[in-house]
């Protein structure tokens, strides 16, 4: 009986494994490399609810983005883009600027998330840009190293940058 219950197990185990090693990572495909262009459903609203930088945004940022090894230092590059927690500061290194690895896409372009580099990066659509980046790559989405973050954090970002990206 012990020896059916294992033999069951490993079947199952060795089961979800192929099935796991088949589909790959979400948003992969592993036979055609291909990229998905991330567009928000038909229902989208950009309108409402009314989106704050600093009450808002900042601290989506200050949760994923703001450490001393990623977008948060206060010294160096940051990374591409300063996202710490100086908010006019922040404010100022995103909207209508333009970074090394993209330069022809403002990381944040107000009323337009779909020309910003920021939510190419936080959508994971990125890639669909490759031909245009540095070195053939826009690399990975953002935050690196995680799974993208929930659509309602980024749509928060998202009607933020389509209400126009204002510093308030």
């Amino acid at each position: 009986m012990r020896l059916a219950s294992s033999l069951s197990l490993l079947r199952f185990l060795s089961g979800v494994t192929l099935a796991l090693s088949a589909t790959g990572c979400p948003g992969e495909d592993p036979v055609s490399s291909s990229c998905d262009d991330y567009t928000p459903p038909a229902g989208f609203d950009a309108t409402t609810p009314a989106v704050s930088f600093s009450r808002d945004v900042m601290p989506i940022f200050g949760q994923s983005c703001a450490f001393s090894t990623c977008h948060g230092s206060t010294v160096g590059s940051a990374n591409g883009v300063f996202l710490g927690k100086d908010a006019p500061r922040v404010h100022a290194a995103l909207v209508g600027v333009r970074g090394d690895e993209l330069a022809t896409m403002p990381f944040v372009t107000p009323g337009n998330p779909r020309e910003s580099y920021l939510m190419r990066k936080m959508d994971g659509s990125q890639c669909a840009l490759d031909a245009q980046c540095t070195g053939g790559s826009c690399q990975g989405s953002m935050p690196k190293s995680e799974a993208l973050l929930e659509v309602a954090t980024r749509d928060t970002v998202r009607r933020w940058i389509a209400q126009g990206a204002k510093n308030d």
